[in-house]
């Protein structure tokens, strides 16, 4: 059940009356979505469009050829996917925050019709948040590299084949890594890891990582911005890993992820306007969420309006 609030103090009063799992190893992180989308919510923009999980591997590719100047200090596939993703490119990373006025201000900024903005509370465990250069952050995040399914089903160099090799050996890590999709994916692995051992965990490939991400811009530190990196769908390798099931938590033995409970409020449209502009006076506007250059350009014009 969401809560419905109409006033940015509501928000804040109900965050501050949460009682946590475990207050020692619990972190609070924040998504604001400017529409209900019901159990669809909290997924990667690389599955708004068939099209997007189809060429992955290609608009990775892509994106690199044309602004390869942008990618020089990024060493790994996870710093590359992070810049992606600040550039708008359809990645599987999903953008929350630490920073409850920046994830409000995403629920209600765009906002211009009559329906209502929602916030989502996530209690996440601390001691499992990865930090960028961990090995199971270049497991999941290398899988972007292969192709969805193999033209030639010997081939094996693919996301489809290395979800068949995780339902047969799940629980076999020695006999995982001995399997051609595994070998494939340790190959791009080692392109930003050359001593990469075969030690990869199947249950990695089908799981949802947090991440910190390096603060490489300013957009990051303002937003106390990180990241969940989605691996691949155990039952459906072109879906998206669930997190919802009739609006709360779903749980599901064949999924990892780090978050302990989800919450959901409504920011009611009737308010927003007002929501608005109790942001502004806070100092939460447009040039404080971009502070890029052409950002705080277009804010200072948008103010003149």
């Amino acid at each position: 059940m969401s809560k419905k609030v109409t006033k940015i103090s509501e928000i804040i009063d109900y965050i501050t009356s949460l009682e946590l799992t475990d207050k020692n190893k619990s972190i609070l992180a924040f998504r604001g979505e400017k529409r209900d989308y019901g159990d669809t919510a909290l997924t990667p923009y690389l599955y708004r469009e068939p099209y997007f999980i189809e060429n992955e591997h290609n608009i990775y590719r892509e994106m690199q050829r044309f602004n390869d100047n942008e990618f020089i200090n990024d060493r790994t596939t996870f710093d590359k996917l992070s810049r992606m993703q600040h550039y708008s490119a359809p990645t599987r990373l999903l953008d929350i925050s630490e920073d409850i006025m920046s994830a409000i201000y995403f629920a209600i900024a765009e906002k211009d019709d009559n329906s209502d903005a929602i916030l989502y509370i996530f209690e996440i465990d601390e001691t499992k948040i990865k930090y960028y250069d961990s090995d199971a952050v270049s497991v999941v995040s290398n899988i972007v590299k292969l192709p969805l399914r193999d033209n030639d089903n010997e081939f094996k160099k693919s996301k489809e084949a290395l979800v068949e090799d995780i339902k047969d050996f799940r629980k076999n890590k020695k006999e995982f890594n001995k399997q051609k999709s595994s070998k494939f994916l340790r190959h791009e692995i080692r392109e930003e890891k050359p001593q990469f051992e075969p030690i990869i965990k199947p249950e990695d490939l089908t799981s949802i990582l947090c991440v910190r991400p390096k603060l490489t811009s300013k957009r990051l530190i303002l937003q106390k911005g990180f990241f969940l990196l989605f691996g691949l769908n155990y039952e459906y390798v072109n879906k998206p890993i669930p997190l919802l099931k009739n609006g709360k938590l779903l749980k599901d033995c064949n999924i990892k992820h780090p978050i302990k409970k989800i919450h959901k409020l409504t920011l009611k449209a009737c308010a927003i306007k007002k929501m608005k502009e109790d942001l502004k006076k806070l100092g939460i506007s447009k040039s404080f969420i971009y502070p890029e250059m052409d950002k705080v350009a277009d804010s200072l014009k948008e103010n003149r309006k």
